[in-house]
């Protein structure tokens, strides 16, 4: 690039180029601008930015001055491009467009970096450090993103970008008031300022009077009180809660030149353990708009204590559940815990529910839980939640019983919970809502390879890159493995790696790796580790099948057991989604899982278990040819054009 361009978006939008600030233009322009520079590094489709512009009945030409906008954007960040190809400031996305800024060069992607900084050096043990790098992040904003002259503030991602700042100075004062006095004055002022914007947010003033406590101005304090009091009486017809009049209590009770105060609820801790938010998050707007929907508005409570995300092995059900953490993050003001559980790792066993419950105490500062009862452990668990709107992260669970005991049992926490088995059992006891992630589709897998290896390029092998998320089975773990290793390989055309999956679709080979975390064999293997003797068998067997789909009839046979036997160990392979229904009775095995099986079925049988599997198939298909077919199969048959067998 020739003179960096930075962009400025907290606060009024601006543009500038060696100090020379650029003219975006029209209002509209300027809104389309907007709204590329919050969805950066990530790209802003065409049918968002049709929407952004035209909040309803969007005219015919509506795609063309879209189009033209973004013309005239890379004319003023570029004025001698030579050809929009070359472009290196806004450049074509998979479905829309893309601006490429950095830290270096966004004021909100810098605010962002400093942000985790100062989350991973709290995590560390180092709270000064934390301190000063929240303040610092803080100091970034001018005031509330807006874009003068468009109404594009009151998109509801202007308005989320809002809600981190006064997630940050929340965060900050936790840190500053515990560690770092001497910066109470700057956070006051965050605080103050996020008080602004959201008017109603108890934490934020109950971490405003512990400040003005900190800072010696006790009586200030107390009117805060009183003011924030009235307020809520006379705006909402409710008292404060019991965070903002612990806050007060305490005000009360000390001298704060001795002794800082805590902001809200028995605890001055409020971890910040949610792993990074995942880089190249493609598609799901389903799933997320569903588990949108059961978070009510900040505020509130949480509709639904606890979700339950649920798929076979590389589905990406942990990247689903991190991004929607780091979205709903700061509507949990009394923090963010993440746990490995552990149910299927490669070298150490599932997490004890004790120990868990332990390592949650630890994160809310809640010492003395080693050595008590498993009854005591738990009544402390339970004691130490109620309360507190904590969001959760239960990654990998095993199954029910090792996610139950650390369930939420109040309203206002929310437990977000990943397993490859289906929890079913959670939405009976703990009425959970089950989510069962399905593969991506064509279009989602599309994007995820342009998001790692660049739109652009996937753009140019566009029917390569489909046939590629079909010879993946819009595996996400597969998608990822193969876009890294073209990413690589900038200059290697996609075709070719599209033919090495082709010509290998009978071996996993393609997805082999030495990291058994991204190793798709090995991730496969711990599934199937977890089964049954018998439900193994069956799975190796179910490659044999010459088709993916097979009823139940054809899976009895096929084993050459009992019916009630090979039916508990298809609900099996079920429940581990090692197997789809699809419609009832009628199961599948999705691609790379029966690639697996074949392959360990030829490792692990002899060839006379499918000597004799292939004549049980082959005297079933000929007893079922000459058999009257039952009407839902039959229907099944006509719609799908293939064979009950």
């Amino acid at each position: 690039m020739d003179a960096p361009v930075r962009y400025s978006i907290l606060g009024t939008v601006r543009v500038e180029r060696s100090g020379t600030e650029l003219e975006p233009g029209p209002p509209k322009r300027l809104a389309l601008l907007s709204m590329l520079l919050l969805r950066a590094p990530g790209p802003l489709t065409l049918g968002e930015a049709v929407d952004l512009l035209w909040d309803a009945d969007p005219p015919p030409s509506a795609v063309n001055v879209v189009h033209r906008h973004i013309g005239a954007l890379r004319r003023m960040l570029e004025p001698r491009l030579p050809s929009r190809t070359k472009a290196e400031h806004l450049v074509r996305a998979a479905d829309g467009y893309r601006l490429l800024v950095d830290a270096s060069t966004s004021d909100l992607l810098r605010f962002r970096e400093l942000r985790s900084q100062a989350q991973l050096a709290a995590r560390a043990g180092n709270p000064a450090e934390a301190a000063a790098t929240f303040v610092e992040a803080l100091g970034l904003w001018r005031g509330p993103v807006v874009a003068a002259g468009t109404s594009v503030a009151h998109h509801p991602a202007f308005t989320a970008v809002g809600r981190e700042y006064a997630a940050t100075a929340k965060e900050a004062a936790d840190v500053v008031l515990a560690a770092a006095p001497a910066l109470a004055e700057d956070v006051l002022t965050a605080l103050r300022r996020a008080a602004e914007y959201h008017p109603f947010d108890e934490a934020i003033h109950a971490r405003t009077i512990a400040a003005l406590a900190a800072t010696g101005r006790q009586a200030e304090a107390l009117r805060q009180f009183e003011s924030i009091r009235r307020t809520l009486a006379d705006e909402l017809g409710v008292e404060p809660g019991a965070g903002l009049r612990a806050a007060q209590q305490r005000l009360l009770r000390r001298s704060a030149a001795r002794e800082p105060l805590p902001a809200d609820g028995p605890s001055q801790v409020h971890p910040a353990q949610l792993p990074a938010r995942p880089a190249f998050f493609a598609g799901r707007g389903e799933s997320v708009n569903r588990f949108l929907a059961l978070v009510a508005d900040e505020g509130g409570s949480s509709a639904a204590t606890t979700v339950a995300v649920c798929g076979m092995p590389g589905v990406g059900k942990t990247t689903l559940a991190l991004h929607f953490a780091h979205l709903v993050a700061d509507r949990f003001p009394a923090g963010q815990i993440h746990l490995d559980l552990r149910g299927y790792h490669p070298s150490l066993p599932p997490l004890d529910p004790a120990a868990a419950m332990r390592h949650v105490l630890g994160a809310l500062g809640v010492a003395g839980s080693s050595r008590v009862s498993a009854a005591e452990l738990g009544s402390r668990y339970r004691a130490a939640l109620a309360g507190r709107r904590l969001l959760l992260v239960l990654d990998n669970a095993r199954d029910c019983e090792q996610a139950r005991p650390l369930l939420p049992g109040t309203p206002g926490s929310l437990a977000l919970v990943t397993s490859r088995r289906r929890l079913e059992g959670l939405a009976v006891t703990d009425n959970a809502r089950v989510a069962v992630l399905p593969p991506m589709t064509r279009h989602e897998g599309v994007e995820l390879l342009g998001r790692r290896m660049g739109a652009d390029r996937v753009q140019a092998e566009l029917r390569a890159a489909e046939e590629f998320v079909d010879l993946c089975g819009g595996l996400p773990l597969a998608l990822a493995v193969g876009g890294a290793r073209a990413a690589l390989r900038p200059h290697f055309p996609l075709a070719a790696f599209v033919a090495q999956v082709r010509d290998n679709k009978d071996t996993l080979a393609a997805f082999a790796s030495h990291d058994a975390r991204t190793d798709v064999r090995s991730v496969f293997s711990w599934s199937y580790d977890a089964l049954s003797s018998g439900a193994a068998a069956l799975f190796r067997l179910l490659s044999l099948h010459p088709s993916a789909d097979i009823t139940v009839p054809a899976a009895i046979s096929l084993a050459g057991a009992e019916p009630a036997t090979t039916r508990e160990h298809l609900a099996e392979l079920l429940g581990h989604h090692l197997l789809v229904e699809q419609v009832p009775g009628r199961y599948s095995c999705p691609g790379l899982l029966r690639t697996y099986a074949a392959e360990m079925f030829d490792a692990l049988d002899d060839p006379e278990i499918r000597s004799e599997a292939q004549a049980r198939m082959f005297a079933y298909r000929l007893h079922s040819a000459e058999t009257p077919r039952p009407p839902l199969v039959a229907r099944v048959e006509r719609r799908t054009g293939r064979s009950a067998g």
